[in-house]
């Protein structure tokens, strides 16, 4: 398969900001969050939504838009021409970000702070640059990583914001989002491979089939998905957690149907990922 060509400025489309600007990441995770609150009945806090969505957008820029990617050329020249092409508009959607996240900072609780520069920290290892450009989390850690911060931040910043303890259960659901969340980033790594393969990144991806990187991917839904079959026995609103479960099956279709180097499927994977919204949004009507 050869590698896609770089898209010149004369063939922009609005639908390439959704698939190339950072803040459609960003409003993956006010998703999650929201998830987080309908499911468990905690109240929905604004500006841990707000800095939830600007932080993850401005570390996605960091990586995506700002930071030196080599490996992007390869894998995802349509992104770099189009980052090219609206350099002026990143910069002022980057310097709104820091002006209304850093605005909402005060407004949320020491804990929840605390959690969050945690959770920062790890997407620093992930983004930062050391000697011979490399980034520090390479190979399987690379989306282990990513995915089990993205979970922690999702299902577990909710609790230590409202005060509520962060208990078996809670730690269950923790575990159960990081296996909803972790086959997009795997099978994004494995689509990724030539590139990161140049660029020196060493990754894991080129030692896998697509198949087994699917069938991997699967088992991890299953686990997830037996989990929420115990958790329906003892949640407060069982039709929610089956809302939830959807976006598991959904997940599975997208790790047989997806095409890891399309930037509409990659796109496609992101927005399952955000299925959470939906019981969380049901959650006003049904309880």
């Amino acid at each position: 398969m050869s590698s896609p060509r770089p898209v010149g400025p004369s063939k922009f489309r609005p639908v390439d900001a959704l698939y190339h600007d950072p803040a459609p990441v960003g409003g993956v995770a006010v998703a999650l969050l929201t998830g987080t609150y309908g499911l468990f009945g905690l109240p929905v806090d604004l500006p841990l939504l707000v800095v939830g969505f600007c932080g993850v957008t401005l570390i996605y820029a960091a990586d995506r838009v700002w930071g030196p990617a080599p490996e992007d050329r390869v894998n995802r020249p349509d992104r770099v021409a189009w980052v090219r092409a609206h350099q002026g508009w990143l910069a002022v959607e980057t310097m709104g970000l820091f002006a209304v996240g850093g605005a909402l900072l005060p407004y949320l609780a020491w804990p929840t702070l605390l959690w969050t520069a945690v959770l920062g920290g790890v997407a620093v290892l992930h983004v930062r640059w050391g000697a011979g450009e490399r980034p520090v989390l390479v190979g399987l850690a690379k989306p282990g990583a990513i995915a089990t911060t993205w979970a922690a931040g999702g299902a577990l910043l909710p609790f230590v914001e409202a005060g509520a303890p962060v208990g078996i259960g809670a730690l269950l659901f923790f575990g159960a989002r990081t296996l909803f969340i972790l086959p997009n980033l795997l099978l994004a790594d494995w689509g990724d491979r030539r590139g990161d393969i140049k660029a020196g990144l060493a990754p894991w991806a080129p030692r896998w089939t697509l198949r087994r990187v699917r069938w991997t991917a699967t088992g991890g839904l299953a686990a997830a998905a037996l989990g929420a079959l115990g958790w329906a026995a003892v949640a407060r609103a069982p039709v929610l957690v089956g809302i939830d479960a959807v976006g598991l099956l959904l997940m599975g279709g997208t790790v047989w149907g997806m095409d890891p180097t399309r930037p509409r499927d990659a796109f496609l994977a992101d927005l399952v990922v955000a299925w959470p919204v939906v019981p969380g949004l049901a959650a006003w009507m049904i309880v």
